[in-house]
């Protein structure tokens, strides 16, 4: 059984599966750093995203308590790879781009997920 087990998580972290998708989205307990590294994405909860720049101070915040009272899945927390561009999945096929705009005042719109983002599953 341990064999199987090992053979399982070997092909796991050869094929990426799994793998890629988790690290990238922030989690209670486990922020992620924009691609600049400049701002840092907070998952305070299943329901509150908070953006901090490095040095801690926030930027954005905002709960989507209402969205997630009814479900237990949360949100979904994540950059996009190559921009400093957060984008928040809320359940129910909404989902939000949060950025700074030419102020440097930082927002979320309702969009479209772009595909990187969807091919995260």
């Amino acid at each position: 059984m341990r064999i199987v087990a090992a053979v399982l998580a070997l092909l796991m972290v050869l094929t990426g599966c799994g793998s890629d998708r988790e690290d990238r989205f922030a989690r209670p307990g486990a922020p992620k750093s924009s691609p600049s590294g400049k701002f840092v994405a907070h998952a305070e909860s299943s329901s509150e995203v908070r953006v901090t720049d490095r040095n801690g101070g926030d930027v954005f915040r905002k709960s989507y308590e209402y969205a997630t009272s009814s479900r237990a899945d949360g949100i979904g927390v994540v950059w996009l790879s190559k921009k400093d561009q957060l984008w928040v999945l809320v359940p129910g096929d909404t989902s939000e781009r949060i950025e700074a705009g030419p102020d440097g005042v930082w927002t979320a719109v309702e969009a479209e997920l772009p595909g990187e983002i969807t091919r995260l599953g």
